[in-house]
């Protein structure tokens, strides 16, 4: 009985000894993979930022990550096998904000300055504006269109006026749309064919910019003022066809995977394009996943629509939320700040110049109930701190209103660009997600600091101050407002470098992997889909762009030089650099 005994307690010996050392050792159970990716450093994005060799790929999922020997044992005789020579793979990158339909500014002239336009000064503009007249063979009465100026960035360092649109463009309506989107510049024939004259009162959330002294417009139209144009009295140029629309939806899709996007999103969506989406999607046209926001003023249409539903992902398309936008831009000098600007503000005459709220505070009470009670996930666009406050008020009316809590819903505050630590709090106990936007530091770190002061600009897109109050923050472009590169996002995140070089924050900077997790775990969690895909773990989707460098080992500097070499969507390549 004793030798028994002894013998079984041997034996459980060497069974828990046996699995507690090959514990880790995977199990392939006669499965083989469709793709493996082996010798590469790959940055799994997982809870502790693990680091990993190879991956296997099993029908578009993540079948297994570990080393070069545990994935070569899901090897099979159909598998295709990839040498990454050292490369890096990081999880595919998700979009936390930028508006995939803009493709339709190839029928405008760009007008950006360096680097993302050749534009230095206002005659390079009208310069800019006339060659595409030529070229194009725009006849009198045509409207010109020209998007992405900057005044900080002219040598002007002022907005262009009618005046100087007028002499070049005597017999064509004119419009320059700001780099933000938030402010638009007409000629007099553009605002003669609209109706816009002195007598013309200004629109609820919006400004029209007069000329010191009488109530003559100078051309300036910020925020709603904008929406007074109207092309009338001229031709419209012809409407691509739905097969040209879904040709230019396949070239942005190849031009969003060239820099490593998986997952996109439309930040601001027309019904017309929801529509079109969503027939591409039923006809299998999407490769990459997009997210639309469906602009609030079309809710009640979509909502209408038994065809659209929220929330559920299908044929790589998503209707995730609605958008409001609720003040302007902080460069344009028009989002709504508790504090004035300190710099002349155009359309204020007096000394507290604060910003345009573009909506009532009823308007966004009323609009955060609907979309709490439709259960909606709400995004809204909120640069200064005073709109934020506006949005807490209304997360907090809709909670009272509901008899329920915010947590949760995850309310995503898009740019959320001068929030400030108090309201940080507030993210953290309601849920609310902090959708960062911190290539502003290097875009237009030096004019915050000029318009608002060293203190405020510091504190532009926070992201140190969020993960030390358990904040989950994004990171976006806002493309087309800033170029699409999702490294160089990264490297303004971890820099914070202005155009001239200084420093806006350094204690606001983070670490290259905590800037990797904004554009990817963070991403998909903002989507409620940090199940699924954002790291490279078992069983989520194998989405991967493959990079020309190591972003956790270069210096800070290069990492905005680092080039997608492919992306790769559930374990299909969908972009390879030439």
């Amino acid at each position: 009985m004793k030798k028994i005994t002894i013998l079984i307690t041997f034996l459980i010996v060497c069974i828990l000894l046996y699995s507690f050392i090959y514990k880790n050792e995977p199990v392939n159970n006669g499965i083989s993979a469709d793709r493996i990716l082996y010798n590469g450093k790959i940055i799994t994005v997982d809870s502790v930022n693990s680091i990993a060799q190879a991956v296997a790929v099993k029908d578009g999922k993540i079948l297994a990550v570990g080393t070069n020997a545990d994935i070569s044992k899901y090897k099979g005789g159909n598998t295709i096998v990839e040498d990454l020579k050292g490369k890096t793979l990081v999880p595919g990158f998700i979009d936390g904000h930028s508006h995939f339909m803009s493709f339709g500014r190839k029928n405008a002239v760009n007008v950006s300055a360096p680097p993302v336009g050749p534009v230095k000064n206002i005659a390079d503009i009208i310069a800019a504006l006339q060659k595409f007249k030529k070229e194009h063979n725009i006849k009198d009465g045509e409207w010109i269109s020209g998007y992405g100026y900057d005044p900080d960035q002219l040598a002007e360092k002022r907005h262009p006026v009618k005046e100087d649109l007028d002499a070049a463009f005597p017999n064509n309506p004119v419009t320059l749309t700001h780099v933000s989107g938030h402010l638009t510049m007409a000629n007099s024939a553009a605002l003669k064919i609209s109706g816009i004259d002195s007598t013309t009162p200004d629109p609820a959330g919006g400004v029209i910019v007069r000329k010191k002294g009488s109530n003559e417009p100078t051309g300036l139209l910020q925020e709603h003022a904008a929406g007074l144009l109207r092309r009338r009295g001229t031709e419209e140029r012809k409407q691509p066809t739905f097969e040209e629309r879904l040709q230019d939806l396949d070239d942005q899709q190849t031009f969003y995977a060239s820099n490593g996007i998986t997952t996109a999103q439309d930040g601001y969506s027309s019904y017309e394009s929801v529509v079109l989406l969503s027939k591409a999607a039923a006809q299998h046209k999407l490769f990459i996943d997009i997210e639309a926001l469906a602009g609030f003023q079309i809710i009640d249409k979509v909502l209408g629509n038994s065809e659209f539903k929220f929330g559920t992902l299908k044929d790589h398309f998503k209707i995730a939320g609605f958008k409001l936008v609720a003040d302007g831009s902080p460069q344009g000098k028009t989002a709504f700040f508790t504090k004035p600007y300190l710099t002349d503000v155009p359309g204020c005459d007096h000394d507290n110049c604060t910003g345009i709220p573009t909506v009532t505070q009823q308007q966004f009470d009323d609009a955060i109930l609907k979309g709490y009670k439709n259960n909606i996930q709400t995004f809204v666009h909120c640069n200064g701190d005073a709109t934020i406050d506006m949005y807490i008020h209304a997360i907090k009316y809709a909670d009272s209103a509901l008899h329920t809590t915010s947590v949760g819903r995850r309310s995503v505050v898009i740019h959320s660009q001068f929030v400030r630590p108090d309201q940080l709090d507030t993210y953290h106990n309601f849920g609310i997600v902090a959708a960062f936007f911190s290539n502003h530091a290097f875009f237009w770190g030096d004019t915050h600091t000029q318009n608002l002061g060293v203190e405020r600009a510091s504190f532009l897109s926070p992201f140190r101050t969020a993960i030390k109050k358990q904040v989950i923050a994004t990171n976006h472009t806002d493309y087309g407002v800033t170029p699409l590169n999702q490294l160089f996002l990264l490297w303004t995140s971890v820099a914070r470098e202005s155009r001239t070089g200084k420093i806006i924050g350094a204690s606001e900077r983070i670490s290259p992997i905590e800037g990797l997790r904004a554009i990817t775990i963070n991403g998909a969690y903002e989507y409620f889909e940090e199940k699924s895909k954002g790291s490279i773990e078992k069983g989520k989707l194998a989405d991967f762009a493959i990079l020309s460098d190591d972003l956790l080992n270069v210096p800070p500097v290069k990492i905005k030089d680092i080039v997608v070499l492919e992306t790769i969507k559930e374990g299909k390549t969908i972009y390879l650099k030439k």
